[in-house]
């Protein structure tokens, strides 16, 4: 059974919103601001990065035998495609953290490989107004993760490039 609360206590509480609280936290906010990453997109990845940790924690406690193995080669082959680690072993899988999930987002690697020379924010807004496409998908998510496999084929469509090449004039005008 819990007491129940006292006058002032009760008067405190009134004050103090658990749904919509603010972080003191400054890395967070920093993470956050620098990515333009929402709380919820934050938690979800901070999640993600726990459990991919406990995974680890529980793989390497295992005793060494072919599913040790097996589990662990699986592990570090998923992170290893979704571009979370570089380098394909177990101890680089414990060194994954939030950030190394913003990087994959799809903004963050449209700045990195020099689609959009612009601030991030202008390529979040990009890819929210549908000018982006990954495959013949048009992807209007920038919480979208770029994986190894889609790296090449990130692209604009096709009326917003025509667009960029008229304002670079590198446009060709015989081309059909």
């Amino acid at each position: 059974m819990v007491r129940k609360l006292k006058y002032h206590e009760q008067k405190l509480l009134k004050k103090v919103d658990f749904i919509n609280w603010e972080s003191r936290n400054v890395k967070e906010i920093a993470i956050m601001r620098k990515f333009h990453v929402s709380r919820e997109e934050f938690t979800r990845y901070n999640k993600l990065v726990h459990s991919i940790r406990d995974i680890v924690s529980k793989v390497s406690a295992l005793p060494t035998n072919g599913f040790r193995v097996q589990a662990s080669a699986e592990l570090i082959e998923k992170l290893y495609n979704i571009g979370l680690i570089r380098t394909k072993r177990l101890k680089k899988c414990k060194d994954v953290t939030v950030k190394s999930f913003c990087r994959r987002r799809l903004p963050v690697y449209m700045v990195q490989n020099g689609m959009i020379e612009a601030p991030l924010a202008v390529a979040v807004k990009y890819v929210k107004h549908g000018h982006v496409r990954v495959g013949p998908n048009v992807v209007r998510d920038p919480a979208f993760l770029v994986t190894r496999n889609h790296e090449d084929f990130v692209t604009w469509t096709a009326g917003f490039h025509q667009k960029i090449q008229t304002y670079k004039d590198t446009r060709d005008d015989y081309v059909d």
